[in-house]
């Protein structure tokens, strides 16, 4: 019933309403989505968009929404100018992909977005832990492992290490990032290693990061390895957050103005986090907590989410009403 009262807002083009609606209601107010990759390979232990989902998306999107950059919506939000039906896109971690499939169709909607770069994976093919892992995880011929936490892990079929490859991400993006460290290669090992040459081409180039500038993406800040920041001593923290701003400028003669805490739910960053992504030089900052922003929203803890799912009329419809639920 529920699917069906959705298909009938959409199909019965009653979407716009809705969107104009939540525009609307309250003070101006935007949402940010959320993307990694884009592509048609279909591997569920490297997650990706469709790109004809994402297509769908961004027609969608690109017909009841103004879009521009988180960059450009904060400065506009300090100047009281936010549009009603203001928008953000961005991406995550600087996978290849965010140029080869998903940049195509964003230039054919006219829609401009932000890519956070981990710049310590850029040009250099390493790949984030959690790709290792996820890697390890899916080519082991080994049955079941102990982890280094105790736990058994079921390795036996795929629908098993799917479930353990989740289970050890978020068991390690608990740990200290010393002790995380330790743990991810006594894993790794265990599980029979990983070869370097499965992840060719994973990752940007700087020359696929200046291509996207190029074409009018705004290039943001994600660390240089993707650590979960409030793990970290503040040496450590000041280094990643810094040296990543460092690193853009350095390789693409442009000062980076948006950050994103890797993780980014409230417990991933702190107070002094936060704090030193504004005296590294950062206009703002986005997490992944969910909700949209407005004027009372602090720039350096703005809110990103938003539907992920594939079905285009639900994505429309729970993109209109969250608008209105999560202010």
């Amino acid at each position: 019933m529920v699917g069906a009262a959705v298909a009938g807002i959409y199909h019965g083009r009653l979407t716009r309403a809705l969107a104009l609606v939540a525009a609307h209601a309250g003070p101006p107010a935007f949402p940010i989505l959320t993307y990694h990759r884009v592509n048609d390979e279909a591997d569920p232990f490297f997650p990706a968009l469709p790109t004809t989902v994402f297509e769908r998306h961004m027609a969608h999107v690109a017909r009841h929404y103004r879009v521009l950059t988180v960059e450009a919506l904060v400065e506009r939000m300090r100047r009281g100018d936010v549009p009603r039906n203001a928008l953000a896109i961005t991406f995550d971690d600087g996978y290849r992909d965010n140029l080869t499939h998903a940049a195509p169709i964003l230039a054919r909607h006219g829609l401009p977005a932000t890519v956070f770069l981990a710049t310590g994976l850029i040009g250099n093919g390493e790949v984030s832990w959690f790709d290792r892992l996820a890697m390890a995880v899916k080519l082991t011929t080994v049955p079941a492992l102990p982890a280094p936490w105790g736990e058994r892990l079921d390795l036996a079929t795929t629908p098993a290490r799917l479930r353990t490859l989740e289970r050890a991400q978020a068991a390690l993006k608990a740990m200290p990032d010393d002790e995380r460290s330790a743990a991810l290669e006594s894993l790794v090992e265990g599980l029979g290693g990983v070869d370097p040459r499965g992840f060719k081409s994973l990752m940007l180039s700087w020359d696929d990061v200046q291509a996207l500038a190029g074409m009018g993406f705004a290039i943001g800040s994600h660390t240089v390895s993707h650590p979960v920041l409030s793990r970290l001593s503040r040496e450590r923290a000041w280094a990643e957050i810094l040296g990543s701003r460092t690193m853009i400028e350095a390789a693409c003669g442009m000062t980076p103005k948006a950050f994103a805490y890797p993780n980014g739910r409230a417990e991933d960053y702190t107070t002094s986090v936060a704090r030193m992504v504004e005296e590294a030089g950062f206009t703002c900052a986005v997490t992944t907590r969910f909700g949209v922003n407005t004027a009372a929203t602090s720039p350096w803890e703005l809110h990103r989410g938003g539907p992920g799912e594939h079905d285009v009329p639900t994505f429309a419809v729970k993109l209109a009403a969250s608008r209105l639920l999560a202010r």
